[in-house]
């Protein structure tokens, strides 16, 4: 089955006239019909005493068969409204007096009938003698039917009156039922606007806009309660949002660590570091400026670790870590690349190549020596005394100069490293290797 729905105004507008309009048209079936019946009957009594008047009146003109005076009669009736024929027979049936231009047929009788002939209502009275007695010793004289009459009434008048007052009567009604309707609407507003803004504003907050409020403007204790029940549930939820979207930026933040930042030292990792050393080469073509590469090993860290385990060498890393930072600039770079390897990437160097390498050289300097300084540990575990370490530890660093036109990062890593490693034999020693040409 279809899924009809309608707007609560139609359901208003018909719970309202459908009532109405049931009783009006019951109450117009029942008031029409009373008065059709009433007219009907006036006519019909008003008939009826017409033929009684005239069978009173022409008793003498039957008995004395004086034509002239019955005609005058008929006359008479037929001035009165609705009449439309009068006939004045003897006893016999012959025609006494006639006026109008029905054929009345004629039924001898004792009292008033009524027929119906087409849109004719015909009644007929019979004229009877009234013989007085000459004494009280004498019988009562019997009555005797001398004549009748006959009145036809039309019914077209009483049909018209009939058809303007049901005219009159359903202009009325609809009158009022349009009236009703004018005023159900205007009434309606109260409710149906209230409803709208609270489909409006639930349709909103479905979409995501949680700011969405609804003003109270309703006298209606059920919407009022509905309004503040909607702006509390709004408020509720742009709330849980902001904790939830908190709390999403906060993981995001600690996914985007977890990728590309070492969680010992908290220094850019080896995915980091590519992606700086890319930014580093296309800014170095733009600028026309060197820059450089230090791939460096801590010496001497595996004995500690072989001692004192792991802890300990976390330790002296995360001191490491500390020291190369304190050794650079804003603007360069130091990474964790594994194990004790670490990489310090130099951005934005001299445009000439031997100031270049002077102040590569010159920062690799101050690294070799802060890293070679002695390293004081305090390792504590569980309940036991802090066990203070002291341990000495060098660095062999590989440095390479390059101008992003000559390199891409793969090879300028691995140029470092080769170059660490030259230095690594060595030992505590800074190995410079020449610049990537093409």
């Amino acid at each position: 089955m279809m899924d009809r729905r309608h707007k609560i105004a139609r359901y208003v507008a018909w719970l309202t006239l459908l009532p109405l309009l049931v009783m009006s048209v019951l109450l117009e079936a029942v008031f029409l019909q009373d008065r059709t019946d009433n007219m009907e009957r006036n006519l019909r009594e008003r008939g009826e005493l017409l033929a009684r008047q005239l069978a009173a009146s022409g008793e003498y003109g039957v008995f004395s068969y004086n034509r002239e005076f019955l005609r005058a009669l008929s006359l008479q009736v037929l001035h009165e409204p609705d009449v439309v024929a009068v006939r004045i027979t003897d006893r016999e049936g012959h025609e006494l007096a006639a006026v109008g231009e029905v054929d009345v047929p004629l039924m001898s009788s004792d009292r008033a009938h009524e027929l119906s002939k087409g849109n004719m209502a015909l009644f007929r009275q019979a004229i009877t003698s009234t013989q007085l007695a000459l004494d009280d010793l004498e019988d009562k004289p019997a009555v005797q039917q001398i004549g009748a009459v006959a009145v036809a009434l039309s019914w077209e008048k009483t049909h018209q009156e009939q058809t303007r007052m049901m005219v009159a009567v359903i202009a009325a009604t609809l009158s009022f039922l349009l009236l009703v309707l004018y005023g159900v609407f205007r009434a309606s507003r109260k409710l149906i606007d209230p409803v709208y803004r609270l489909s409006g504003a639930i349709q909103a907050i479905g979409r995501g806009e949680l700011h969405t409020r609804v003003s109270h403007q309703s006298d209606i204790e059920e919407l009022g309660k509905l309004t503040e029940g909607i702006n509390f549930m709004a408020a509720q939820l742009q709330q849980e949002r902001a904790h939830l979207q908190l709390r999403i930026d906060e993981a995001t933040e600690q996914l985007r660590q977890l990728a590309f930042f070492d969680t010992l030292t908290g220094l850019p990792n080896r995915r980091l570091l590519s992606d700086r050393l890319n930014q580093v080469l296309a800014a170095s073509m733009r600028s026309e400026r060197y820059a450089a590469v230090m791939f460096m090993d801590l010496d001497k860290f595996k004995p500690l670790n072989d001692r004192y385990g792991h802890s300990v060498g976390d330790l002296l890393l995360v001191e490491a870590a500390r020291r190369i930072e304190c050794c650079l600039r804003a603007v360069d770079t130091v990474a964790r690349f594994g194990g004790d390897e670490f990489v310090v990437l130099l951005n934005e160097l001299d445009e000439d190549r031997e100031r270049s390498i002077k102040q590569a050289q010159t920062v690799a300097e101050k690294i070799r020596a802060t890293l070679s300084q002695p390293y004081h540990l305090l390792y504590q575990t569980g309940d036991q005394p802090p066990l203070a370490v002291s341990h000495e530890c060098t660095v062999s660093i590989g440095m390479v100069l390059f101008h992003g036109q000559h390199a891409n990062h793969e090879q300028v890593l691995a140029r470092a490293d080769a170059a660490m490693y030259q230095a690594k034999e060595s030992g505590n020693a800074i190995q410079y290797m020449d610049e990537l040409t093409d």
